[in-house]
């Protein structure tokens, strides 16, 4: 039996002022920020906590239900929007005076393109507001939900795009400041120099916090499952390679080791000697999957949090912390008995069959909270068609920046397409670094043409801005490129169906809406080229942004038409996960996306007929009355998938996506 941890080391650190929860989508990190939030404003009453959820599917208020918080902690679901717009509202006539001390571009020009491409996502709103809380000294301690791991790590990561669009900026000033010096001998910082200060002043704090393992930690939470392990494997490397400090890794939903807490029955003569089979079976894929886990942070302290047959939410939340243990160095399975010598093993089995996709469809995407499954059903669909239909040309694709199609199929995957199968291909395009490329390029073209037409001393000026023009383009263009690249295979001819693996819903649907805005900043960059063109002749950026726009164009009429685009969302039976799945399909009507079926997955399978566990049972209980609310979704055909072993190899998944569309489907009741 495990034994009691000690108390989190993130709860003892007193002067503890940032405190983030992160890791793939759906392993808890809400739960765990709401519990440790509670945990820290009663054990500093004195002083101002903020809950923070960064997240663009804010779960924060579900999961604390009608749970009052502390008088001296403040709730906040950031309105990233609402938060973008105070910022220009407040900052408006500083950048237009900025625009107008003097360069190339002329006053509306650089105006506008301040307005459409001042950043614009969620991860800069949260990062201005962390900043400037800081800076104030606003709170003794900020908790953070954060999204799943990809845009998290660009919240992390932010402080780099923050530096690049000051410069930018102050490459604005730059002419106007050299000539105040050299004709008016005032080298005084003015009152622009000394906003960009203060905003280069206040990144720079949030910098110092991040690194200040005094001041700051970041807790990944995991789940005890091959791809979440792999996942925090890579979310550890990127921690470390930011010097961010880790002195905590939560292991959530253990399987408790004691059979003791699963017996059941009519009597203490009736308590079982042993796990039963299903939980038996789950627990041995656990203790498999955490094998490497000590070896990925072996200066952090594993804690790990039970199985709960209630999902904890509202009061019960607010000890969480209580009933961790620590994850042992060499767990191992309950002793076996007599009835645990033949391993029993958790079969594939779905209910409600998920219909074929039709021939004719060019995109299917899987969307869905993160941690439910989307990646496993999409390779799983993916091989299934691709048996199924040994003709038709497929590409499973990936836009989540923590792709996990690699760990998914168990090989690798590149940022080119990489053959699985004859007849099926794989890619997980690398975003940031396909946009640096076009930067790149840009400077490249730019260099040449400035060396070899123009060198006044007004050029020598307008050329700052002239470079940093595409620093001042909108985060999240680089995610539309990669969509657009799954486009602009489909118009090449190379594949006839699309396969794609979205990321978590948040952040899906902020990549739906996306082309609109991405459209009116290339709108605005080519007006730019086409005013300037007898000075800017930048023949290959003005080919890529044209094939861009046209691209962009293509993809949302392929969204809105349900003829050739279907959506899969996927789900899990807990209210917070159906809670999400409203919002998601809500919002996917209003984009006019057509999501045909909702796939609700990792139901506790039943166990053999004698099987009396109290957990199991209780578990099904509350997914059962968690299915039947998701009847609220009709018309969407709903799907049943129940745990299995995590499908390791091509020829798990395959059986996988033939259960899943009707192949070998063990029928369960409604």
């Amino acid at each position: 039996m495990s034994t009691p941890a000690p108390v989190p080391g993130f709860l003892e650190a007193a002067g503890l002022m940032l405190l983030f929860f992160g890791g793939k989508g759906g392993v808890g990190k809400t739960s765990c920020a709401c519990a440790a939030a509670f945990a820290i404003a009663r054990r500093r009453p004195d002083e101002p906590i903020l809950l923070l959820s960064t997240d663009p599917a804010h779960s924060v208020s579900d999961a604390l239900a009608s749970l009052h918080a502390p008088g001296n902690l403040e709730v906040l679901q950031l309105d990233a929007d609402a938060s973008l717009r105070a910022f220009r509202e407040r900052h408006r006539a500083l950048l237009r005076e900025i625009s107008q001390r003097g360069t190339l571009l002329d006053n509306d020009d650089i105006d506008a393109l301040l307005e459409v491409a001042l950043p614009g996502l969620d991860e800069l709103a949260a990062y201005l507001e962390l900043a400037d809380w800081i800076e104030q000294a606003r709170y003794a301690c900020i908790v953070v939900d954060t999204a799943p791991t990809g845009h998290a790590l660009r919240l992390l990561a932010m402080p780099g795009l923050v530096r690049r669009w000051l410069d930018a900026l102050d490459a604005l000033l730059a002419k106007h400041r050299y000539l105040r010096r050299r004709f008016g001998g005032d080298a005084r910082p003015d009152h622009l120099d000394d906003f960009l200060a203060r905003l280069d002043r206040s990144r720079g704090t949030l910098v110092e916090r991040l690194t200040d393992a005094e001041r700051c930690r970041f807790v990944p939470v995991t789940l005890a499952e091959r791809m979440s392990v792999a996942e925090t494997q890579d979310l550890l490397g990127l921690l470390g390679a930011q010097a961010i400090p880790v002195s905590d890794l939560v292991v959530n939903r253990l399987v408790p080791a004691s059979p003791c807490e699963h017996a059941a029955g009519d009597g203490p003569e009736a308590a079982a000697h042993d796990l039963c089979p299903v939980c038996a079976a789950e627990r041995e894929r656990q203790i498999a999957a955490l094998a490497p886990l000590r070896a990925l942070a072996p200066d952090a302290r594993l804690l790990g949090l039970p199985l709960l047959a209630d999902e904890p939410r509202g009061a019960d939340l607010a000890g969480l912390f209580e009933q961790a243990t620590t994850v042992p160095e060499a767990a191992r399975p309950a002793a076996a008995s007599a009835a645990a010598t033949a391993p029993w093993t958790l079969p594939v089995q779905v209910a409600h069959a998920a219909p074929l996709p039709p021939p004719g469809l060019r995109l299917l995407v899987f969307a869905g909270k993160g941690g439910v499954g989307k990646s496993t059903l999409a390779c799983a669909t993916a091989l299934h068609l691709n048996r199924v239909r040994p003709a038709q040309r497929l590409l499973l694709f990936s836009t989540d920046p923590a792709h996990s199609l690699a760990d998914a199929l168990g090989r690798p995957v590149g940022s080119e397409p990489t053959l699985v199968r004859p007849g099926l291909e794989a890619q997980e395009v690398d975003a940031e670094g396909a946009f640096a490329a076009i930067r790149a390029a840009y400077r490249d073209e730019l260099e040449r043409l400035l060396m070899n037409h123009l060198g006044s001393l007004d050029i020598t000026f307008d050329r700052q801005v002239m470079e940093r023009l595409l620093d001042l383009a909108p985060p999240g263009l680089d995610e539309v490129m990669a969509l657009t690249t799954a486009i602009d295979h489909l118009d090449a001819d190379r594949y006839d169906l699309i396969v794609l693996d979205a990321a978590p819903s948040g952040h899906l649907l902020r990549l739906l809406e996306l082309p609109e805005l991405i459209g009116d900043w290339l709108k605005l960059f080519f007006q730019l080229l086409l005013k300037y063109r007898d000075i800017l002749r930048l023949p290959r950026l003005s080919e890529q942004l044209v094939a861009l726009s046209r691209a962009t164009k293509r993809l949302r009429a392929l969204l809105a038409d349900p003829h050739r685009t279907r959506v899969q969302v996927v789900s899990v039976a807990t209210a917070l996960g159906l809670a999400e799945t409203g919002d998601l399909t809500a919002a996917l009507a209003d984009l006019s996306i057509a999501a045909p079926v909702l796939a609700l997955n990792q139901l506790t399978p039943p166990g053999p007929a004698d099987c009396r566990c109290a957990l199991c049972s209780a578990l099904r209980r509350r997914e059962s009355e968690q299915v039947a609310a998701a009847a609220r979704f009709a018309p969407m055909h709903r799907t049943l998938v129940y745990r299995q072993h995590e499908p390791a190899g091509l020829d798990d998944l395959a059986a996988l996506g033939a259960a899943f569309y009707g192949q070998r489907t063990l029928e369960l009741g409604r």
